[in-house]
């Protein structure tokens, strides 16, 4: 569907089934930038598209890294980091957190400790780390006595006082909320910590799924279901999923993240993807992709960072090709050019 990409970024035409049954042609766009020492922001090289989700093993052990671009749609923005708290001198207690435009999240950390029952069960002292990993394995969730914690099955573990074996010790999870404190008690069981993307799978995007059931499997399979919510496609944490979409000039700003706990700054550049969509009659449409997605990543010697867009329009026979054309928002916004929604195209926002 995607005939002529006059851009830098990736990009890539595809189509969806919406859950009313109607056919969606989706156009996604992502470009990975540089951060450099003087305040430069540059295209890193080649740009791909990522066709799946990526993890760092095994999915259902390990903490999801990249999140794939085949999506037709999200309600609001995700912002997701990869690397890790980090601290000039060795502390006891790590903070560190992420600022973008208005929207803030912070997150607390300790060295590894253990639970160790002694007449009850206690918690050990950590020791002084000056960086620990951003990984959902060192937050609260994980296995139960052959269950899992759904928020987070991953997670450090949950000690169950009547059962778990009182001669062993027990990892705890060292990353927590900046507003939660950390357990004092194995029955406190706080909600996970992290600031990077989340499985389909995990309670709080899942949830979103629909009801699928023996009735669906009859009447509607393969089509997704009336009550498929797209907020499922939300891969950030709860807390970095934004309000509403991100925009050229959004400030980000980090703390406690970076090498020896140095701040990273930089605003969102002036990119807005527009995808004129033709039709055999004649007809065009051009159609203002949405910036959902900001995936930063801090694990390399130099800071980068990935943007993605999206949009979508109702599918007809007439439909044959899609054009991709970057302009800058002083040109884009004079033009009120319309976006999507999750039912369609909408004028958009003043």
């Amino acid at each position: 569907m995607l005939a002529d990409n006059n851009t830098p970024l990736a990009a890539f035409g595809f189509e969806q089934w919406h859950p009313d049954g109607r056919t969606m042609a989706a156009v996604v766009a992502r470009a990975r930038l540089m951060l450099h020492a003087d305040g430069n922001v540059t295209f890193a090289g080649a740009q791909e598209l990522l066709l799946a989700d990526t993890f760092a093993a095994d999915p259902h052990r390990s903490s999801m890294t990249k999140v794939g671009d085949l999506v037709p749609f999200r309600p609001a923005a995700d912002v997701t980091v990869r690397g890790s708290l980090h601290t000039p001198d060795p502390a006891t207690v790590l903070t560190a957190g992420i600022m973008v435009d208005a929207q803030s999240a912070v997150l607390r950390a300790t060295g590894p400790r253990q639970w160790h029952h002694d007449k009850r069960w206690r918690l050990g002292d950590p020791n002084k780390p000056t960086e620990v990993p951003l990984c959902y394995t060192l937050t609260s969730g994980g296995r139960i006595i052959g269950e899992v914690d759904a928020r987070n099955p991953i997670g450090a573990g949950v000690i169950d006082p009547a059962y778990a074996p009182k001669s062993v010790t027990v990892r705890a999870a060292q990353i927590s909320l900046g507003d939660t404190a950390f357990p004092v008690d194995p029955d406190d069981t706080p909600p996970p910590a992290g600031f990077g993307a989340i499985s389909p799978w995990w309670q709080a995007r899942a949830c979103h799924a629909g009801t699928y059931d023996e009735a669906w499997q009859r009447t509607t399979h393969p089509r997704l279901l009336r009550n498929f919510d797209y907020r499922l496609y939300q891969a950030a944490h709860p807390g970095l999923i934004m309000p509403g979409y991100l925009y050229p000039g959004m400030a980000v700003q980090t703390y406690g993240l970076w090498s020896g706990g140095a701040a990273v700054k930089f605003t969102l550049p002036d990119i807005v993807p527009v995808a004129r969509i033709g039709f055999t009659d004649g007809r065009e449409v051009a159609v203002r992709l949405h910036m959902d997605g900001l995936h930063l990543d801090l694990t390399g010697a130099q800071p980068c960072y990935d943007l993605t867009w999206r949009g979508w329009i109702e599918a007809c026979p007439a439909l044959y090709r899609a054009d991709l054309d970057m302009m800058r928002w002083h040109e884009a916004a004079p033009l009120h050019l319309p976006v999507s929604c999750a039912d369609g195209l909408m004028e958009a926002p003043a």
